[in-house]
């Protein structure tokens, strides 16, 4: 079997799940169930101040944005998950596709593939 070879600079798709969280504690916690259940290769965290309308008013709230790096056969599983174990009644996940380096997106795929129970 003749497999092609990789060119410099080829890419494939990755895709980057955002939510935000209101406490580092909060951040950790979701983050390290994320990795366990291999629903995400990496998760960084940003604390970041976010304003925002809700029920009529305008909020501002200290925060911690998760950046979580997937698949896109990963996505509908995160997202559940995230809905499940998360505190806010209305929490943000947003998906954003991207490319990533080929062997990075490779790594993503590896770390999220999901391991046979024997």
């Amino acid at each position: 079997m003749i497999t092609a070879m990789k060119q410099p600079g080829e890419t494939r798709k990755i895709v980057i799940v955002q939510t935000t969280v209101d406490s580092k504690r909060k951040a950790q916690k979701l983050s390290g169930l994320i990795l366990k259940k291999r629903l995400g290769a990496c998760v960084q965290t940003i604390p970041i101040r976010s304003l925002y309308r809700w029920k009529g008013k305008i909020e501002s709230a200290e925060e911690f944005l998760l950046s979580i790096k997937t698949t896109s056969a990963n996505t509908a599983r995160l997202m559940d998950f995230i809905k499940k174990n998360h505190s806010y009644e209305l929490p943000e996940i947003v998906m954003i596709s991207a490319d990533a380096d080929c062997d990075y997106a490779g790594w993503i795929a590896r770390e999220t593939r999901r391991l046979k129970k024997r």
